[in-house]
């Protein structure tokens, strides 16, 4: 009997001894693979800030263009160029007067 303990005892020590080998070459994979996803990650953060800082420099530059095609010179040049407007003349120039609105009126057969 005491043969068949020791058998069984030698049984389940192997197989604690197998099983925690196996834990601890998972653990040791897991960690690397961690390690891996955040140099990964890592990677991918510096391309996106990278990206970040090249929108923001076009977006300066898109500003400045807008800045210029607004300027009054420039609307001045299209308009007269491009779009066949002339300066005012001094007959064309009407003024607009502010008048008082229509009240309600009455309909009435006297």
């Amino acid at each position: 009997m005491n043969t068949r303990r020791n058998r069984n005892n030698k049984k389940s020590g192997t197989f604690i001894k197998a099983a925690f080998f196996v834990y601890i070459g998972f653990s040791l994979l897991a960690i690397v693979w961690l390690k891996a996803a955040v140099v990964n990650l890592e990677y991918e953060l510096g391309k996106l800030d990278r990206l970040r800082a090249d929108l923001v420099s076009e977006k300066e530059m898109a500003v400045v263009h807008r800045a210029n095609f607004f300027a009054m010179g420039n609307v001045e040049k299209v308009a007269l160029n491009r779009l066949g407007m002339s300066n005012p003349e001094r007959d064309n120039i009407f003024f607009v007067t502010r008048t008082s609105a229509a009240g309600p009126r009455t309909a009435s057969l006297k």
